[in-house]
């Protein structure tokens, strides 16, 4: 075997890693959520027709006993076929015929299996990720800080909510501080055993993850956001809201002094001078303290691990309403193409920074994330299929099952279009780094 060879293959494998250990992660997740399914399907004695991982033609297959085991080329789904799940049945072991408590239980178990492992992998997060598991309380402030000023906070604050949104741990008051650009912040902390409402806690707020810059002022990096204000890379600023920037230091300034950080900026771009106007941009807020970290035991790690699956879990659902409130475009979206790229890009990182925490904050949020949404009452989730058992709780008569296969199919039709869209998004993120709209 010649060395050209060898080096081929070894730089085909550098790249192609990263991509193999998303695409095993994502069939992982698949697999426990189907295996709730077929768990307590088994558990319950319904017949179960076949249990499949992915889409497509079908790679492996094995007829068991009772079901039929397959595995499929694409990575993107798999189904439990249960008897008489979308359809009438004489079976006895059918789905239709068991217990209404016990159907309840088969469709919800994937979305919880998903959401066990999503804990047990925040656990797993808490464990590895640094000496001690973080509180709420504030230890001390940094030199610079502003939030201490009077009125603010102090050391030994246990920060309870911001912005009438409580804090279920450390990673909360990220998350949640990030959500608010206004550099002021709604607290309630407890202070010597009593709250304390604190109206207006002020931080520094500063623009971050829009670009990098070279000594030349010349851009590079930029998000998606910047390239559809027009910006490129390449792009050499010159001017920033019609005042003159020679150099790094003076751009900065020019960005930071912009208190509403929406920018017209003035750049050079292949031999001609162009106006990039009105550019909202990105911003961060500045934390300046620190808070108290708790010495590591498995009920702290335990405990840590579950708060912050509860901080994961809001965060989904506070995307999905900003979402909604139109806070966010497709571009800002991913299907399962670009979650996939997410994951192989976060784990390479990690592999060379020997940094492993972020890979598996990355796993944590993917997997809680299809869980709770797989309960939302959409139709063909299973969250529209356990909206249609509560109605049928509440009436104490279930809808003709071939009405409800309709609203299903519909559903499925629309959900299928949405994931074509998403992922066509996603294939133009990496022809042009922008997606759609």
């Amino acid at each position: 075997m010649n060395l050209p060879f060898l080096v081929t293959l070894g730089t085909i494998w550098q790249k192609a890693w990263p991509f193999l250990i998303a695409i095993l992660f994502f069939g992982l997740i698949i697999f426990i959520h189907e295996f709730g399914h077929f768990f307590f399907a088994k558990l319950f004695g319904v017949r179960v027709n076949e249990f499949a991982l992915g889409m497509g033609p079908t790679l492996l297959k094995k007829q068991g006993k009772e079901t039929k085991y397959a595995l499929h080329l694409f990575p993107i789904g798999g189904y439990c076929a249960m008897e008489g799940e979308d359809e009438e049945s004489e079976d006895d072991r059918a789905f239709c015929n068991k217990k209404l408590w016990q159907r309840m239980i088969i469709v919800a178990a994937g979305a919880t299996f998903n959401l066990i492992l999503g804990v047990i992998i925040c656990c797993i997060l808490v464990g590895v990720d640094g000496d001690y598991v973080g509180t709420r309380t504030i230890l001390r402030f940094h030199e610079t800080a502003i939030s201490n000023s009077e009125g603010g906070l102090q050391p030994g604050d246990e920060i309870l909510e911001i912005d009438d949104k409580h804090v279920f741990s450390d990673y909360d008051v990220t998350f949640l501080m990030q959500r608010n650009n206004t550099g002021k912040y709604h607290m309630i902390v407890r202070r010597d055993g009593e709250k304390v409402d604190l109206p207006a806690v002020p931080f520094r707020v500063r623009t971050g993850g829009n670009f990098s810059y070279a000594e030349d002022n010349t851009i590079h990096d930029l998000s998606a956001r910047m390239k559809k204000a027009g910006l490129k890379d390449g792009d050499k600023i010159v001017a920033v809201n019609a005042t003159p920037v020679a150099d790094n230091e003076a751009l900065a300034a020019a960005i930071g002094a912009d208190r509403d950080f929406v920018i017209d900026y003035t750049v050079e771009r292949a031999g001609e001078t162009l106006d990039v106007n009105k550019v909202k941009m990105m911003t961060v807020t500045v934390f300046d303290f620190v808070l108290l970290g708790e010495k590591k035991t498995v009920f702290s790690v335990l405990g840590g691990g579950v708060k912050y699956a509860l901080t994961m879990s809001r965060l989904v659902y506070l995307s999905l309403f900003d979402l909604i409130r139109g806070q966010y475009g497709l571009s800002e979206l991913a299907g399962p193409i670009g979650t996939v790229s997410v994951i192989a890009n976060v784990a390479q990182e990690s592999v060379q920074t020997a940094d492993w925490s972020g890979i598996i904050m990355i796993m944590a949020m993917i997997t809680i994330n299809i869980g709770l949404f797989n309960l939302l009452p959409i139709p063909a989730l299973d969250g529209g299929r356990l909206f249609f058992m509560f109605i049928e709780l509440i009436f104490r008569k279930p809808i003709p099952a071939k009405y409800e296969g309709w609203v299903h199919a519909v559903g499925m039709v629309l959900l299928l279009a949405f994931m074509a869209v998403i992922s066509a998004s996603d294939i133009w993120k990496w022809i042009s780094g922008v997606g759609f709209y």
